[in-house]
């Protein structure tokens, strides 16, 4: 597990700025899909997507789908985007159950 946290976070960091972007937009789309009357928290939004982010891409290293993905490399990072949003709306529901906003 800690190796593939490692890999995660080496892949992550090669391109900081673009999937700090990505993570931000998917932090924000979860947080209102889960929440839509919620006001807009920029800092919340970044959070949720940071975390979503990393989880999303951990699930597919983790199943092993890093492989596959390298095939169909015109649309990384589509499916970098799609990863952090599920992983964003996973965070994003479970931090509404424990503490609605």
């Amino acid at each position: 597990m800690q190796e593939i946290a490692r890999e995660v976070y080496a892949y992550l960091q090669a391109n900081a700025v673009l999937y700090a972007g990505i993570a931000f937009v998917a932090g924000f789309l979860a947080h209102k899909t889960v929440v839509r009357e919620a006001s807009s928290a920029f800092v919340l939004s970044a959070i949720i997507g940071l975390v979503g982010l990393f989880l999303g891409q951990f699930m597919l290293f983790y199943f092993g789908l890093k492989e596959h993905l390298e095939k169909i490399s015109e649309f990384r990072l589509l499916l970098d985007f799609i990863a952090a949003y599920i992983g964003s709306f996973i965070v994003a529901t479970l931090i509404h159950f424990v503490k609605p906003l």
